[in-house]
């Protein structure tokens, strides 16, 4: 599941599928480290944004491919310890996630101008039919 630009909060369920992990591991991992926690809405859900997002991704980061433990990985995303990718991973994502609403901005324009020749040519053949007979 990819991120949607226009959107401001994610469902548990939705930044599970985006991570590609569970959802009891998101709650352990708020429970693990402190420097996550979405905010709640009126009913007690949880509301990821897109900060929120970039945190789970970096933490999966550390713990599944580069292999840290959770204590390790706890340092370095509060700063205590310097991983050399870490803000890195971050600014790429926020920077992915603006090209993407920007190419969708650019499709939405491409897609107009296409149906107005569409409606533009069909009208044309309209009128060339009813000048054959």
């Amino acid at each position: 599941m990819a991120f949607d630009s226009r959107k401001n909060y994610y469902s548990i369920g939705e930044v599970s599928k985006i991570a590609g992990i569970p959802s009891y591991l998101l709650r352990y991992w708020e429970s693990f480290f402190t420097e996550l926690a979405p905010a709640r809405d009126t009913r007690g859900n949880r509301r990821y944004t897109n900060r929120d997002i970039a945190m789970v991704l970096n933490i999966k980061e550390l713990v599944y491919e580069k292999g840290y433990r959770l204590g390790k990985a706890s340092e370095i995303v509060k700063g205590v310890l310097k991983d050399s990718e870490g803000d890195h991973k971050t600014t790429e994502i926020l920077k992915l996630q603006k090209q993407i609403g920007q190419e969708k901005k650019r499709n939405t324009v491409v897609d107009e101008r296409r149906l107005l020749l569409m409606k533009e040519i069909k009208g044309e053949i309209e009128d060339i039919l009813q000048l054959l007979g």
